[in-house]
């Protein structure tokens, strides 16, 4: 990630009157491992729910790539769990696949394709992953007349942008696809608020919010102290999502070298580093018609807690 890139929304974030940074700003390869312990939680359910809709759809899934040869690529692959399960039967089903997954985490890409390789030898699956923006990835990956691409973008990534950005996203994203190429879509759906609020207050998603703390003394040369944040995350009934934020619990001055200015934090006053907006099938239908896709089909959990939303572009 460039520096200038992150250098710009620490200090766009800090200089509002109510300061709010960016998630994305959390996920160097540290972030992501703490990131992949929480999926592991036992109240955190969106991943729990997405690996049930991978093993019990897997079989609609493969008949899906078995119709057309197709190119297999990634947004955000972290550690490929759930991708695993559906490379496995397409492999089963005896198809070639060319995978490639896409994130801007060395060490989560070298981990994949190393646990690919060893799980999978001599299989007939070709992986070749790239540490990379996804749309800088996207546009780096060979356009084949006769191949159409489905891309995965599970768990909650898009749920945690604001629903403006998740609208330029998509849109971004059928601009960089061709008519026909498939999405695969992870969205948390709404669901009772006590269930939300216990998903987001364990220990590991303070350790997870601080960390953008570490980032910032790092790449900028600022002086946080972990030690004088807190962590909470609220669920926020006019958003529609639950809000994590970090509370100052005195006053201080941060200097941040890298950007030569100070910030003034005011005795709990709350910062705001993360979101994740729950959605209904209304608004998903809404933003698949805005951004040039139609559903093709849902995938649901047992619980209708997830859905992984099978898009089509249309041109």
């Amino acid at each position: 990630m460039e520096t200038k890139q992150f250098a710009d929304a620490v200090l766009q974030g800090l200089s509002l009157k109510t300061k709010k940074l960016p998630s994305w700003l959390i996920f160097d390869s540290k972030g992501s491992e703490i990131f992949n312990q929480i999926t592991k939680l036992v109240n955190y359910h969106p991943a729990k729910c997405e690996l049930e809709i991978f093993n019990t759809h897997k079989s609609t899934f493969s008949k899906i790539f078995s119709s057309t040869p197709t190119q297999l690529i990634e947004l955000g692959s972290g550690d490929g769990e759930k991708t695993i399960i559906l490379i496995k039967q397409l492999l089963e089903d005896g198809l070639n696949i060319q995978y490639t997954p896409i994130d801007i985490s060395e060490g989560a890409i070298n981990s994949l394709v190393d646990t690919l390789n060893k799980k999978l030898p001599n299989s007939s699956l070709n992986v070749t992953g790239l540490v990379a923006d996804y749309f800088k990835g996207l546009a780096s990956i060979a356009d084949t007349n006769n191949t159409r691409k489905m891309v995965l973008f599970l768990g909650v990534t898009l749920n945690n942008m604001d629903i403006p950005d998740a609208r330029a996203f998509l849109k971004k994203l059928h601009n960089n696809l061709r008519h026909e190429d498939y999405l695969l879509i992870g969205f948390d759906l709404m669901k009772n608020p006590k269930l939300l609020h216990r998903s987001y207050n364990d220990d590991l998603f303070e350790k997870f919010n601080l960390h953008i703390l570490d980032r910032i003394n790092e790449c900028l040369g600022a002086n946080f102290d972990k030690e004088l944040f807190v962590q909470q995350g609220h669920y926020n009934p006019q958003s529609r999502a639950v809000e994590s934020f970090l509370y100052s619990t005195c006053k201080q001055t941060i200097h941040i070298k890298a950007l030569n200015k100070n910030f003034e934090f005011d005795e709990w006053e709350a910062m705001q580093t993360e979101q994740s907006f729950k959605y209904s099938i209304q608004d998903i239908e809404t933003l698949a018609s805005e951004c040039g896709f139609k559903i093709e089909e849902n995938f649901y959990d047992s619980k209708r807690f997830f859905v992984d939303s099978l898009w089509q572009v249309i041109k």
